[in-house]
């Protein structure tokens, strides 16, 4: 009997600007537990660039503007089976990424370190972020049958054909691909898991958030998988390049 193939893993770092958390915390990772590692840069001229090359990281540079498009021309890239979504800026705690890649190898098709499943906090977090994400996380939870908490954390991994999906391509606008993952994965009755893990403060760069944009964008979003979930792709418009057309044009 043929023996059951492990999922290949890699660690995507989306990074901009963030050299004095990438000195500090990537040094602390355990590079052994994936099969490929990526930086994603957006443009960073702080030494973030510099800092990679020096220590033999692999990056590449954004196609196109945005962390959401960016993570997503990044996992067109890659050849694994799951990608794991990890911020050098402090926020996410690298104890608990052996545990993320062992529910990914046991099959889920996302894993969330989640914020807000007890007894997890977050550190990091204002009222208005959380009230937003409390919120959001609501409609996502309706659009299927899953009891998911953080429907926003960046800090999560999940299986790439999630980002293949037609309706993954035509939803992403502006910075929701995280929620997009949970949206999908809600539609679709996908496996989700959520392990509770706090967010530290950040240790380095800046937010690049801005809460209407992304809280509007996040709106736009939604809708749009609803409209999905009644009617189909047809219904859902959008410009957005697909994951294998980035991949053959790169």
């Amino acid at each position: 009997m043929q023996a059951k193939k492990t999922k290949t893993i890699a660690l995507l770092l989306p990074t901009l600007n963030e050299v004095v958390g990438f000195k500090k915390i990537f040094p602390t990772i355990d590079q052994s537990l994936f099969d490929d590692i990526l930086v994603v840069d957006g443009g960073s001229t702080d030494g973030t660039v510099e800092y990679a090359i020096e220590n033999n990281i692999r990056i590449m540079s954004q196609l196109r503007k945005g962390l959401a498009a960016g993570v997503m021309d990044a996992v067109a890239t890659l050849n694994t089976d799951c990608v794991i979504e990890f911020s050098l800026d402090g926020n996410c705690m690298v104890e608990q990424l052996p545990e993320l890649v062992e529910k990914l190898r046991a099959g889920y098709d996302v894993v969330v370190i989640s914020r807000y499943l007890p007894p997890a906090k977050s550190y990091d977090d204002s009222f208005v972020t959380a009230f937003g994400n409390f919120m959001f996380t609501k409609c996502i939870r309706w659009l299927g049958k899953l009891p998911i908490t953080d429907s926003l954390t960046i800090y999560r991994g999940f299986d790439v054909k999630i980002a293949k999906y037609p309706e993954f391509a035509r939803c992403l606008e502006g910075p929701v691909f995280e929620p997009l993952v949970s949206a999908v994965a809600a539609v679709r009755n996908l496996t989700v898991y959520e392990i509770p893990g706090d967010e530290p403060k950040r240790i380095g760069g800046i937010s690049k958030m801005s809460v209407l944009y992304n809280g509007w964008c996040i709106v736009k979003m939604i809708c749009r998988m609803y409209l999905f979930k009644w009617f189909g792709t047809k219904n859902i418009c959008s410009d957005v390049v697909t994951v294998d057309a980035v991949k053959d044009h790169s």
